[in-house]
């Protein structure tokens, strides 16, 4: 936590840190509304910060990908290099939710585990759905509320193949828990939209309400995909009750 705690809030530009522990949520024992949170779906992928800096002579990679437990990803993603290329404000440090999307835009969990055992790739392509900013500018921004962060976000992000910008949805939590139920995905992410960036620490500002397996509400019914999509994750996200 001591690395957690000295970084300056208000600082000069300066080299990102090496590493930074992610802000963790608590469980909600149901899905519930709200106008004070902004809700999201969660696709199951694994939890990774991207760092990203601008190109210099005497720099490493421009971009890195810690997972939550602070191991190095970037090698087992080549594709996600480009990722430097669709953000802007640099220096910055991005929150977000590594997926491996199957045919029809939900996690393909094998996937995900050969490819970071062995670099196996099996012809899925890795996308990175980012939900938050943590740095921007070569400045942190983690003591502003999520709200302006996300705002800040949408500004700086050219959105690709292979990096979204996680929509989400005010008030009508229970409406998109049913929806993530249908879909077949996690659960939903609440999130205070006044809640500062807490590095390493779990809090109630964060909430997590995982989907049950089997559950789908009785008046729900999927509507049946035709055909594959080319973008799988951005198709299964224009059927969510999602609005920006």
């Amino acid at each position: 936590m001591s690395d957690q705690l000295s970084l300056s809030l208000t600082g000069d530009v300066a080299r990102l840190p090496r590493s930074m522990r992610p802000m963790l949520p608590k469980p909600a024992d149901a899905a519930f509304d709200s106008d004070e949170h902004v809700f999201e779906p969660r696709w199951g992928g694994r939890r990774v910060l991207a760092f990203i800096e601008p190109d210099r002579p005497d720099r490493g990679p421009r971009l890195r990908l810690v997972d939550d437990n602070g191991r190095d990803l970037t090698a087992y993603f080549p594709e996600l290099a480009t990722l430097a290329d669709l953000v802007g404000d640099l220096p910055a440090i991005l929150d977000g939710e590594l997926v491996m999307p199957d045919k029809v835009g939900r996690m393909d969990e094998d996937a995900m585990a050969g490819r970071i055992s062995d670099g196996e790739t099996s012809g899925t392509t890795p996308v990175y759905l980012a939900f938050d900013l943590l740095w921007a500018g070569g400045r942190p921004i983690i003591a502003q509320p999520l709200l302006r962060r996300r705002e800040r976000l949408a500004r700086i992000i050219h959105a690709g193949a292979e990096l979204v910008v996680l929509p989400g949805v005010v008030r009508d939590g229970l409406d998109l828990y049913s929806a993530v139920a249908q879909q077949g995905l996690h659960g939903v992410m609440a999130r205070h939209l006044r809640s500062p960036y807490l590095p390493g620490r779990r809090s109630e500002l964060w909430r997590w309400i995982a989907s049950q397996p089997g559950e789908m509400p009785l008046h729900a019914v999927p509507d049946p995909i035709v055909e594959v999509p080319q973008r799988p994750v951005l198709a299964l996200i224009q059927r969510l009750p999602l609005e920006d």
